[in-house]
């Protein structure tokens, strides 16, 4: 809150007449940068992948802001109406009850992962290229990888992942839950 003030330029205290508290504050700008669903389509694919990218253009527009966004649920309106709007992608997917949920945290888990590993790599104090396995004698298979590491930017495999997911949820849906 201090840092804020500052940067502000007003007393850290004074900020407690807007916000009762350092949560209500991270709520409401979580809240602020949080981008309204697109309207649906009839493409369930389309619409979570669509869903997806805004949540990563969200996250690499503040990428400061991810622990936040790990750290607390969102229980803003836009935050409801986001997850309404994946129920309703997946429901449209074909599945219900618990299959729904379990493609849901399972897809969102895709997301969020993505994301950690992804801004590690463009703002953590690592390179993307310090992340790649070491390449040695012992590691054949990968040795063999090494010349795919490099191959593909963060948005490609970002839609390669997605994809999966979605040839997952597809499956899950085409079997009995």
């Amino acid at each position: 809150m201090r840092k804020l003030g500052r940067a502000l330029g007003v007393e850290a205290m004074a900020l407690y007449h807007h916000f009762p508290n350092r949560t209500a504050l991270l709520d409401e700008v979580v809240a602020a940068i949080a981008p309204e669903p697109p309207a649906p389509t009839s493409d369930w694919r389309a619409d979570l992948a669509e869903l997806s990218r805004q949540y990563r253009d969200m996250v690499n527009a503040h990428p400061h802001l991810l622990p936040v966004l790990l750290s607390r649920p969102s229980r803003h309106e836009r935050a409801a109406a986001t997850q309404e709007a994946q129920y309703a992608a997946l429901r449209q997917a074909g599945l219900h009850g618990s299959a729904l949920l379990d493609a849901h945290r399972t897809w969102g888990s895709y997301v969020i992962g993505y994301l950690v590993v992804e801004q590690q790599g463009r703002i953590g104090a690592h390179a993307s290229r310090e992340w790649r396995p070491a390449v040695t004698v012992d590691a054949p298979i990968t040795a063999e990888l090494d010349r795919y590491q490099a191959a593909r930017d963060w948005d490609q495999q970002f839609d390669i992942g997605l994809a999966m997911q979605f040839d997952a949820i597809t499956a899950l849906a085409a079997g009995p839950h």
